[in-house]
C-alpha cells in the first residue's frame, strides 16, 4: 500500500528524551565520560562578577564549543554556532537539551578574544586535562615526540612593511659565559666582562597581521603563517604540550622552554627517558 509522511498536525508536539538521540558509542560519550570539566568554574570564577552585570556565557559551554571546533574542523565562529543548533549530539554534549540555543557567534566571540586576555586559562585549562589524562594512564611520559606545523595567517601577503629588529645572543651563550667566569673566579682571576652581541636583521611585518611572521623556508610555502609547536606522548598519542608562535621563529628557539614546561607542570623529570626531534632542532643549545 502506498503511504507518504504528510504533514500531520498532530505531530508538531512530541514528548521526546535527547539522551536517547544519541548513539550509545558517540565519541562525545566517551568524552564527556572520561573527562571531568567542572574544574573549568573554579579557574575562571575569579574573572567574573558576583553580582553585577547581566547573566554571562556558561564558561563550560564555551570551552566545549572549542573543543568541538577543533574535534570537527569547524574553522568558523559562525559556523560554529550553526552546526551546535543543527546537531543533536552537540547539543546533548553542550547540556542544551532540544529547545536552547548555542551562544551567538558574537558573544563567542567576543568572550574568546577579550574575556580571558593577559591571562594563562587557556593554558591551565590545557593542562588540566593533560592531568587528567595521565590520572588515567593515558600518558607515560617516557618519550615526548615534538614538531611544529606552519599555519597560514590571513594575511595579504603583498600588504607589508620591512623592519629592522635586533637579535641577542640565546640564553645557553650567557650561561657559557657565567661558567667561565665562575672558574675563573675560583681561581683569582677577574671576570670577563659582558659582551653584549646584538645582531640586526630585517624582517617582513604585516600590515594586517602583525603577529604573524614570514614564512620562507626551502620545502614551505612562502608568506605569513604562524607555527605550532606540539608535543605528543607517546603511548596513546596524547598531546602534551601546544605553543603557537609567528612563522619566522625556528623551531629550536622554544623547544627547552617547552620541555620545561612539561617536565614541572606534569613531574616528566622522574619518566622521561628520551625525545624524539627532526634536523631541524639540531642546535647546539638543544644539544
Amino acid at each position: 500500500m502506498l503511504r507518504t509522511n504528510d504533514p500531520n498536525p498532530q505531530l508538531d508536539y512530541e514528548l521526546v528524551c535527547i539522551e536517547h538521540m544519541v548513539e550509545p558509542n558517540h565519541f562525545l560519550r566517551h568524552v564527556e565520560k572520561y573527562i571531568d570539566f567542572d574544574f573549568i568554574l573554579d579557574k575562571v570564577r575569579h574573572l567574573y562578577s558576583e553580582s553585577n552585570g547581566r547573566p554571562s556565557l556558561d564558561p563550560i559551554v564555551f570551552f566545549k564549543m572549542l573543543l568541538i571546533g577543533y574535534l570537527y574542523n569547524v574553522r568558523s565562529e559562525r559556523e560554529l554556532e550553526r552546526v551546535v543548533n543543527d546537531t543533536v549530539s552537540f547539543r546533548w554534549f553542550l547540556r542544551l537539551g532540544l529547545t536552547g540555543r548555542a551562544p551567538d557567534h558574537s558573544t563567542f566571540s567576543w568572550n574568546r578574544k577579550h574575556r580571558f586576555h593577559d591571562t594563562t586559562i587557556f593554558q591551565d585549562i590545557f593542562d588540566q586535562i593533560v592531568k587528567q589524562a595521565i590520572e588515567y594512564r593515558m600518558v607515560g611520559g617516557r618519550l615526548l615526540v615534538t614538531d611544529s606545523t606552519h599555519i597560514k595567517a590571513n594575511a595579504n601577503n603583498g600588504r607589508y612593511e620591512k623592519r629592522e629588529v635586533t637579535y641577542t645572543p640565546q640564553e645557553y651563550l650567557q650561561e657559557l659565559e657565567n661558567a667561565v667566569n665562575e672558574d675563573r673566579e675560583q681561581f683569582g682571576k677577574k671576570p670577563f666582562p659582558p659582551e653584549e652581541e646584538v645582531e640586526t636583521k630585517t624582517i617582513k611585518v604585516s600590515l594586517t597581521d602583525p603577529d604573524s611572521g614570514y614564512l620562507n623556508r626551502d620545502g614551505k610555502p612562502e608568506g605569513f603563517h604562524y607555527l605550532d609547536h606540539r608535543t605528543v606522548d607517546h603511548k596513546y598519542n596524547i598531546i602534551t604540550d601546544c605553543h603557537v608562535t609567528a612563522g619566522n621563529v625556528n623551531d629550536s628557539v622554544v623547544y627547552i622552554e617547552r620541555l620545561e614546561h612539561q617536565l614541572s607542570k606534569f613531574n616528566f623529570r622522574s619518566t622521561i627517558e628520551a625525545v624524539a626531534l627532526d634536523s631541524g632542532y639540531w642546535t647546539p643549545y638543544v644539544c
